[in-house]
């Protein structure tokens, strides 16, 4: 995969992170004050994911072509790592 199918999928990994994030966020004051401390550490972790990946992407702008391969992997890591979160998340307006 070139630099550039790895950094366009990558920002739009990103652009649907922060759309869920805030959906989800829209929605906290739905769920019952005592689940409330747990969905607030929860999101906390994804921004922070969130962030993580922004900042590597930032880093690996310049680099090489071959550099890029990193960011392709820490790529799959995160989606993975988002869906999970997601996941966890949802279950909470259940």
């Amino acid at each position: 995969m070139k630099k550039e199918e790895i950094k366009a999928k990558a920002l739009e990994a990103l652009a649907d992170a922060k759309a869920k994030l805030q959906e989800l966020q829209s929605k906290r004051s739905s769920i019952s004050a005592d689940l409330r401390e747990d969905f607030d550490q929860k999101m906390a972790a994804m921004k922070a994911k969130k962030d993580e990946l922004e900042a590597k992407l930032d880093s690996m702008e310049d680099k090489a072509e071959e550099k890029w391969e990193e960011v392709k992997d820490v790529l799959g890591d995160s989606l993975r790592s988002f869906k999970e979160g997601f996941t966890h998340l949802g279950r909470l307006f259940d």
